[in-house]
């Protein structure tokens, strides 16, 4: 059985094969919408079928389901490997991203083009 964030973290990798090089790129600005739903679907498949840690009952699939998707978004957003190494830090009652690299984000990003859960990730990273 493995890790949430290690199986997330693979199913990246499987998803964007060579074109994803952790810990320096940035996955959420490199997956697509549809490569994101399948990295989601794999992550509550893989639930389900008890190939990932998880402390509840997976008789209530829903709430797996729901508790799948957010939890990768989670590690997208948090794991270094996937988030271009950032780290979080909480600056009084505000959590912010501080990179301990130097800044991988592509520059000219055309959000009209990103999903909504990404557009306020990327406006984040300005």
């Amino acid at each position: 059985m493995k890790t949430q964030k290690a199986f997330v973290v693979e199913a990246v990798k499987q998803v964007l094969g060579t074109a994803f090089v952790p810990f320096q790129d940035i996955a959420l600005l490199k997956l697509s919408s549809a490569q994101l739903e399948q990295v989601k679907s794999m992550t509550v498949a893989a639930i389900l079928n008890g190939q990932v840690e998880y402390g509840k009952d997976v008789s209530d699939v829903n709430e797996a389901k729901t508790y799948g998707r957010s939890m990768v978004m989670n590690h997208l957003k948090k794991a270094k490997e996937l988030n271009g190494n950032m780290v979080f830090q909480t600056n009084g009652d505000k959590t912010v991203a501080a990179r301990v690299k130097k800044d991988p984000t592509p520059k000219g990003i055309d959000m009209s083009v990103l999903p909504e859960e990404l557009k306020e990730y990327v406006s984040k990273l300005g």
